[in-house]
């Protein structure tokens, strides 16, 4: 039998030196108010509140704080981004710290150190962070990987290719503060987890539909349909989930 190889990705050091965060100079800021368009490029602090375009690719020395309508056509760079309403970035999000509340669209990859989502997220490409804690919906055509992932699903189906962590969470809460918009925007889907691959440490699931799930430790909660189950120490099934096949590794 062949031994399957358990070792957790560990989420590499982020490139956050693309733009030098830390370097000295005077930059002005961005301050945009009701409807607008702005300019792309480097600033110290980017305020905005109502419906902005961006034009190109923003940087900010300080942090982005988005409030309403935000598009931006090209990459975000950024120690902090704190987005209340809908943000569209057509580009990659690199940010140390990203909050996100309400809905938003990347459409390359995102790296951060954290990010916490309250809302819905939809990536075109890869998530990468130390912590991604999400409360909602998540979308992503890549890899979420993470030292620690907690998902709270919630409202309507999230869909993520690959999950790798250490820890791994995956739970269905009652709510959050967006119910209201996902029964307009997404009329009929369930509250679950779809995904090809989930890896881990320490996997707990619920209401999760994978085909194959790999980890040290797993439990599988209720709600749960799995093709393949490999653990290697232990893993144990709520009476109500399904397990395809189950295999403990070194055997």
């Amino acid at each position: 039998m062949e031994t399957k190889n358990l070792e957790t990705r560990k989420p590499e050091t982020k490139n956050l030196e693309t733009k030098d965060f830390e370097r000295r100079g005077e930059l002005p800021n961005l301050t945009m108010s009701g409807y607008g368009k702005a300019s792309g490029g480097e600033y110290g602090n980017v305020q905005i509140d109502g419906v902005t375009k961006v034009a190109g690719h923003l940087s900010a020395l300080y942090g982005i704080r988005s409030s309403g309508v935000t598009t931006i056509e090209g990459n975000v760079y950024t120690p902090e981004l704190r987005s209340e309403g809908k943000l569209s970035v057509e580009g990659a999000l690199i940010a140390r710290t990203t909050l996100l509340d309400g809905m938003c669209k990347v459409g390359g990859r995102i790296e951060a150190d954290s990010v916490k989502l309250d809302g819905m997220l939809t990536a075109g490409g890869d998530i990468e962070a130390e912590t991604f804690i999400g409360r909602g919906v998540v979308k992503s055509e890549g890899l979420l990987n993470a030292g620690t992932i907690e998902l709270g699903l919630a409202h309507k189906a999230s869909k993520i290719r690959e999950i790798g962590g250490e820890t791994v969470i995956v739970s269905r809460l009652g709510g959050s503060g967006w119910g209201w918009l996902w029964s307009w925007a997404m009329p009929s889907a369930e509250s679950r987890l779809d995904a090809e691959v989930i890896e881990g440490d320490i996997v707990r699931l619920e209401y999760t539909h994978a085909a194959v799930v790999r980890g040290g430790q797993i439990v599988i909660g209720k709600g749960c349909r799995i093709g393949r189950a490999e653990f290697k120490t232990r893993m144990t099934v709520h009476p109500d989930s399904i397990v395809e096949k189950e295999e403990k590794l070194g055997e």
